[in-house]
């Protein structure tokens, strides 16, 4: 059994970093593990919509990362990684820290990416972590006492835009003239046809505009102006939330690291060229030969699961295994009490795919948090939604 003297360091406590550590510290409890997060709350990113509904209390999608990782008996530290000494194993952070690490795990996740469209950064709201929700939240809440109806313009229809504008309009009901700008032909163009199908029934509903082929070409704080179908068009705008596409979040990394379009290039044991006692799962790795993976939680907890696995064969000095991926469906929220799932042949909508949606993701950490298995506790008096759905889904 190979031994280490330093800490296997991770960085980032998104999905990827949260199930390396975890599953890792499991499989063996004497690793020094130190996982470094600039956030002190982890984000379950899947369930924001719900506090934002107020389905969901603040405190049961947002724990706190002090309290999960004491639980499993892992150190954490909240800091701001500042550049990487591949070459001799250290770490610099803010406050002049240095670390010095045995194994290195990158999984800081992405960040929005707003293409350089001049306005998008002042005048338009985002959705990727607790601060994001309080801001649009309050900022709707002061706009929902005025009578006049405002014009909401969500831009991007995948997943983040339409649950948004679903939530949005059952919470607010009359209060917005809601609009969806995409720049592609389809809404959830990346997604299951089922899902697809039911999201633009739920649109259709709701009677939430849609503007395909459509791009934003700049936002100032009373317009959005547009390109559609070659038509250049100016719009009254008075919010605008921005979900049009993410980037790698690498605020700095080594000029001998092989990055492909902004995101670090590993093989198919995660291990980053040239430095194999490094490795980058999630949103800021791409795989040699796996180029087309989503950047999803799904993906990002599989590498995690794979990886912890992968560094106790190294412990062992044993052969590494390549990482495959296993698809195992989707799941949209829909509105208040309604989402759709397609998940290994099995299809579900309505208010029965909402309440297993919500026990799928709270169970998929089972360990990590009271606060995360109390979201579903109540889920799991309901024996019929259990047989009919925990066995076959995502």
């Amino acid at each position: 059994m190979k031994s280490i003297k330093k800490p296997i360091v991770i960085v980032g406590a998104g999905f990827g970093g949260m199930t390396v550590a975890s599953h890792l510290k499991r499989l063996n409890p004497s690793l020094p593990i130190l996982v470094v997060d600039s956030e002190e709350k982890f984000v379950f990113k899947p369930l924001m919509y719900e506090v934002l509904s107020e389905e969901l209390q603040m405190w049961e999608a947002a724990p706190e990362f002090a309290n999960i990782f004491s639980n499993l008996g892992i150190t954490f530290l909240r800091n701001c990684l500042t550049k990487i000494r591949f070459d001799e194993n250290i770490l610099e952070f803010n406050d002049d820290l240095n670390l010095g690490y045995e194994f290195l795990i990158l999984c800081t996740g992405s960040l929005s990416s707003t293409f350089s469209i001049k306005g998008v950064d002042e005048n338009c709201y985002f959705f990727n972590n607790i601060n994001d929700l309080k801001k649009l939240k309050t900022s709707l809440q002061k706009i929902e006492n005025n009578k006049i109806k405002k014009n909401l313009f969500i831009v991007g229809a995948g997943p983040s835009g339409v649950e948004i504008a679903c939530k949005v309009d059952d919470i607010y009901k009359n209060k917005f003239d809601i609009t969806i700008i995409e720049r592609s032909n389809e809404i959830l163009s990346n997604n299951k046809i089922f899902n697809r199908e039911e999201a633009e029934k739920a649109l259709e509903r709701r009677k939430i505009n849609l503007l395909l082929n459509s791009s934003v070409k700049e936002i100032s704080d009373q317009k959005i102006i547009i390109l559609n179908d070659s038509e250049i068009k100016d719009l009254d705008q008075d919010v605008v939330i921005w979900t049009a596409g993410v980037k790698p979040n690498l605020l700095y990394i080594d000029e001998k690291v092989k990055q492909i379009n902004g995101r670090i290039l590993v093989n198919e044991k995660f291990q980053i060229d040239n430095f194999i006692n490094s490795f980058a799962i999630g949103d800021i790795s791409i795989i040699k030969g796996m180029e087309d993976l989503p950047l999803t939680a799904q993906v990002a907890m599989q590498q995690g699961n794979h990886l912890a696995k992968n560094m106790e064969l190294l412990f062992q000095e044993k052969e590494l295994l390549p990482f495959e991926f296993q698809d195992n469906g989707e799941m949209i929220s829909l509105g208040i009490g309604e989402a759709s799932i397609s998940a290994l042949g099995v299809t579900l909508s309505g208010k029965l795919a909402f309440e297993a949606r919500r026990l799928i993701y709270a169970s998929k950490l089972p360990a990590i948090s009271k606060s995360l298995q109390s979201t579903a506790s109540w889920l799991f008096q309901k024996k019929s939604i259990l047989n009919k759905v925990i066995n076959k889904t995502p």
